[in-house]
């Protein structure tokens, strides 16, 4: 028997449906059992080209234990979460518990926390503001670098928005992730075109065929103008990649507590050899994972549509 109630479980599957994903293809489920809340990754969930390796799901599974974890404590409840093999994690509920000030804020960002797949205001971060940031990262596990050498990272970058701009595979499966999405109240899955900027790196997050690419030197100077914050790991296992996306989202709301928007670069990590020069070109101390970017809005981001709640538990004998 669940220690939750309906509308308590309901808590839980909103803040987990809020999480970050991957094209926003949100591929995860709950499996409630008891005291214990299984986070399951749906692997029927395949985008081929992006992510071929399911690295990428792995991060967005993280990021949504993460919430699934914020939820359960904001109800007054203690938990423990555990990384799973055979799922993505587990959560076990505990005793009753005072929710700390800081797990309730950060719970409370998730309504708020959206890609920002836009320029940023010009106004730059205060120096306090961008140390929290990256603190929530190193205190999840992650190595958190503030790039430096932003000419070589330019130079990766460009060379990375021309390769899948012109990956023909690449940009069909896009294309079924963006044209069938709507923007504010919809319900569903994918990336809104309305929340897609027609700029180039780093503003876009995601390159399309018609994806501007400027030349080194204006990239670095656009890189410099941003806030930008790599994430690596020591390793490249599974629970590294899920302990990854988990300390992402503790950086994504950090950074919404303090009024701030963000979004992910990843798309370029899953090129052959890219991962490896840029450990090479900036003295990374680890494996990236992630390349977060953010500011202050210039303009609202819409909220991404979402998958109606009823869909995150599956039906019995399996996964949807």
């Amino acid at each position: 028997m669940t220690v939750l109630t309906t509308e308590q479980l309901g808590v839980l599957a909103r803040a987990v449906s809020r999480a970050p994903s991957v094209h926003n293809s949100q591929p995860w489920q709950l499996l409630v059992r008891g005291t214990e809340v299984d986070l399951l990754e749906r692997r029927d969930v395949e985008l081929r080209r992006h992510d071929p390796n399911g690295r990428d799901r792995l991060l967005s599974c993280g990021a949504a234990a993460t919430n699934l974890e914020l939820a359960v404590r904001a109800l007054g409840r203690d938990c423990h979460l555990e990384w799973r093999s055979d799922a993505a994690a587990t959560v076990t509920i505990g005793r009753p518990h005072a929710t700390s000030a800081r797990d309730f804020a950060l719970y409370r960002a998730i309504a708020r926390r959206r890609s920002h797949r836009r320029p940023f205001s010009p106004e730059r971060v205060p120096e306090a503001a961008r140390a929290a940031v990256a603190a929530a990262g190193e205190a999840a596990g992650l190595h958190v670098v503030v790039p430096g050498q932003l000419g070589k990272l330019a130079e990766l970058l460009g060379f990375a928005t021309r390769v899948l701009r012109d990956d023909r595979a690449y940009q069909r499966e896009l294309e079924f992730w963006t044209a069938h999405t709507h923007g504010w109240g919809a319900i569903g899955d994918g990336v809104p075109e309305a929340a897609l900027s027609p700029e180039a790196l780093p503003v876009a997050g995601l390159v399309r065929a018609r994806t501007p690419v400027p030349d080194d030197v204006v990239l670095a100077r656009r890189l410099a103008a941003e806030h930008l914050l790599v994430l690596c790991t020591d390793t490249d296992t599974r629970t590294d990649r899920l302990a990854a996306g988990a300390a992402l989202q503790r950086v994504w709301l950090t950074a919404t507590v303090k009024a701030l928007v963000g979004s992910v670069l990843t798309q370029p990590l899953h090129l052959t050899g890219f991962r490896a020069r840029l450990v090479s070109e900036l003295a990374l101390p680890g494996v990236p994972q992630a390349i977060f970017r953010f500011g202050y809005p210039d303009v609202p981001a819409a909220p991404s549509p979402r998958l109606p709640l009823g869909e995150l538990f599956p039906p019995p004998g399996g996964t949807r």
